[in-house]
């Protein structure tokens, strides 16, 4: 394609970020080019900035939470991973991780994050001092230069489509956190893949959601978005405190499923003993390293009898609910068009790191979803 692309790239762990323009190449057999409409600034984004992954190196281009109009298709692009056709100009969301889907770890033991050849997910590649260059969301074009990358067309809102990806990933939270009808759901953490964990549950069958979080604009949309309490850590500063308002809010000394959305360990330790007696702890917000936190395997763990369930990402089978994020998303019931609180052009994308990671407000307000507008 005769034109360039500005992208906002991370210079160093909480350093600059410089607005670079590359070229945007013509596609290959099975790729595509997006033009980008919006990009979600994930919590994890947060923490690369403050070099908090050690397997991204910079020069860094961000941004995972991809949706955008179709630019260009490449030879064999024909299609959505739903069999929709496609043309220019659709928009669509992009899944960013692409595994080979045909080793043993694709194959038999179903674990695509784990496959050999898998190339990095767009968002993660690093450095970008090497080709192809336009490869995260924070940018004004993605190359899909990966053939396969998994992409479904949509015709939701730019800052609807945006939440298909946290919501893939709260669904994968509330599947391993066994939640179906009747269950009694906490949330702890009301960032936006907590605000998805609330949604996530109701689709299960949930009889009874809790929030607990904070600021209150947050709380706020969790209750427009299905949970039936909310309790805030900004109020309630005291542990015990805070657990006697959420048993009274549960209606119970604990809930069948906790989804920890935090990201924070000490708030993980808190969880544990939040967690009804046989329950499951789903633990989701510490996808970077924050520390360690003393854990006792006997009054924490076996003598209650619970179940302590990593999630990672949208999990093995990612694919899937991806898929099922987008058709919750579609079936619409919900305010979702209040997620995005603020959608920022690619020179403010240092200042939204680092407000989204200090959990300081922006603009004068605080932050439920940011985004990254390219044309803003």
């Amino acid at each position: 394609m005769s034109t360039s692309a500005r992208a906002a790239v991370v210079v160093d762990a909480a350093g600059a970020v410089e607005i670079r323009s590359y070229d945007v190449p013509d596609p290959g057999p099975g790729e595509f080019v997006l033009k980008l409409e919006l990009c979600g600034v994930c919590g994890t984004d947060a923490h690369i900035y403050q070099g908090r992954l050690a397997s991204i190196a910079f020069p860094a281009l961000l941004g995972h939470e991809i949706v955008g109009t179709l630019a260009a298709l490449g030879e064999g692009v024909t299609a959505d991973h739903a069999g929709r056709p496609v043309s220019v100009g659709d928009r669509v969301g992009v899944f960013p991780a692409l595994s080979c889907g045909r080793c043993y770890q694709c194959q038999v033991r179903h674990r695509p994050g784990n496959c050999p050849r898998r190339s990095p997910s767009y968002g993660f590649k690093s450095p970008v001092t090497d080709p192809p260059h336009l490869t995260g969301g924070f940018a004004e074009y993605l190359h899909a230069s990966k053939p396969g990358t998994v992409f479904y067309r949509t015709d939701l809102p730019a800052e609807t489509a945006v939440l298909q990806e946290p919501m893939s990933v709260a669904l994968h939270g509330v599947e391993r956190g066994s939640v179906g009808v009747g269950s009694t759901v906490l949330v702890q953490g009301v960032g936006a893949i907590g605000l998805m964990a609330v949604v996530a549950a109701r689709a299960a069958g949930a009889h009874r959601v809790v929030a607990v979080g904070a600021p209150d604009a947050r709380l706020e949309l969790a209750a427009a978005l299905g949970a039936d309490a909310t309790v805030s850590i900004q109020e309630l500063t005291d542990v015990a405190e805070r657990r006697r308002a959420i048993f009274d809010a549960l209606g119970a000394p604990g809930a069948d499923c906790v989804v920890g959305a935090s990201g924070s360990p000490h708030a993980f330790m808190e969880a544990v003993g939040l967690v009804a007696d046989g329950g499951v702890l789903a633990e989701l917000g510490n996808f970077t390293d924050r520390g360690t936190v003393p854990f006792n395997p006997f009054s924490d763990l076996l003598k209650r009898d619970i179940t302590i369930a990593g999630v990672y990402g949208a999990g093995p089978d990612m694919l899937r609910r991806y898929h099922q994020a987008l058709l919750i998303l579609e079936r619409g019931g919900w305010p979702y068009d209040r997620v995005v609180s603020h959608r920022v052009p690619l020179e403010r994308v240092g200042e939204a790191l680092t407000a989204l990671g200090s959990g300081s407000p922006l603009d004068g307000r605080d932050i439920v979803k940011l985004a990254i507008d390219p044309a803003a």
